[in-house]
């Protein structure tokens, strides 16, 4: 069985400008995909980068030329990633670089503070942040062939897990949209653990992301079964520009703020510890106070009195008991996503708490 050995270490982005610079760097040898990055992919590279947050691994193969005693280096896995750091930084050592297809600025909704500015625009020392960032970087060696390398990622490929479709969405969509889920979806981390909805598994998977969304496209659109075509076309739709962004933000932040005073406590306990029947006292409270039908406009609303805690946990026992209707029963212990039963478990809940 053959090893191959593999140099694991560090090269910052001022090395592989260096490199690119000096002509000692391949971006495009025959095996390497060719550069397919959307502008928002690139500002979302970048502002990673500025927040200082690990990228995935780029691999490199070293050859020596006997004749220079030079080494040169190509890029196995990781051109897009140094094609967005070089087109951000100085894109002249580009030598395809074609500025209607390659130039690119940072959005507002990656970073507000950096938004629109050119890399020379840049504060002295977040140029330095940038030049002395670190990328992780495994060094194949030059007698390492073709084949060796397609086995190798091969290898890396063949444990992977599938993607699932909000894992997919997180990789196509860089804009206003995707950015605001992840936000909000990610101050919430210690009561999705907290109450028990997610396991960090899931969170693993974005299975959180997924539920804001689904939460945010009833808050848009009203009350609709769960479909990922739905979610498909919410990041797509809204990908551009999210006017109402803020309304929805705020919104979300309140009723997450007031299940925390209502039940918070003995939440976990409940029917609604689960992701469909939380969903359902979500969009209860959405409802009592702003109205599924109405338009996202700013105004006023009403906070539920503390008698509602009584009954919220009065339908948690009576479901958990069986003692309701069994279309009802049906709807609450299927947890399905479809509309039907998420219009049967709101008209229960309108009916019995309010």
């Amino acid at each position: 069985m053959r090893t191959y050995d593999i140099n694991k270490t560090q090269y910052t982005v001022s090395d592989f400008l260096s490199w690119q610079r000096q002509g000692k760097l391949d971006l495009n040898p025959p095996f390497q995909r060719r550069s397919v990055w959307k502008k928002d992919a690139k500002s979302y590279f970048i502002d990673t980068i500025l927040r200082e947050l690990p990228v995935p691994i780029i691999f490199i193969r070293e050859n020596i030329d006997l004749e220079t005693d030079e080494v040169t280096r190509e890029v196995v896995d990781g051109q897009q990633r140094l094609r967005a750091i070089f087109t951000y930084v100085k894109p002249s050592i580009l030598r395809d670089f074609d500025a209607t297809k390659d130039a690119f600025s940072i959005r507002k909704e990656h970073s507000p503070k950096f938004a629109g500015v050119d890399y020379k625009d840049l504060p002295p020392k977040v140029r330095h942040r940038i030049l002395e960032y670190k990328f992780s970087t495994h060094v194949l060696p030059g007698s390492i062939g073709q084949r060796e390398i397609l086995e190798i990622f091969s290898r890396m490929n063949a444990t992977g897990v599938k993607l699932n479709p909000q894992e997919l969405r997180n990789a196509e969509w860089f804009g206003a949209f995707k950015s605001l889920m992840y936000e909000l979806a990610l101050e919430q981390l210690e009561r999705w653990q907290e109450w028990g909805i997610f396991t960090p598994d899931q969170m693993a998977r974005m299975k959180e992301v997924e539920f804001v969304s689904d939460l945010v496209y009833v808050m848009v659109h009203g009350m609709s079964g769960k479909t990922q075509k739905k979610l498909d076309d919410i990041y797509e739709e809204y990908d551009g520009k999210f006017a109402s962004g803020n309304i929805v933000a705020s919104r979300l932040r309140t009723i997450m703020d007031v299940i925390e005073e209502q039940i918070g406590d003995e939440i976990a306990e409940t029917i609604f510890r689960s992701e469909v029947l939380f969903f359902t006292l979500f969009v209860y409270l959405y409802d009592r106070m702003w109205g599924l039908d109405k338009p996202l406009k700013k105004g006023t609303y009403k906070r539920p009195g503390r008698s509602l805690r009584t009954k919220l946990l009065t339908v948690s026992e009576n479901v958990e008991a069986e003692e309701v209707d069994s279309e009802v029963l049906d709807a609450f212990r299927r947890a399905a996503t479809d509309l039907g039963r998420r219009k049967t478990r709101h008209t229960f809940m309108k009916k019995n708490c309010g």
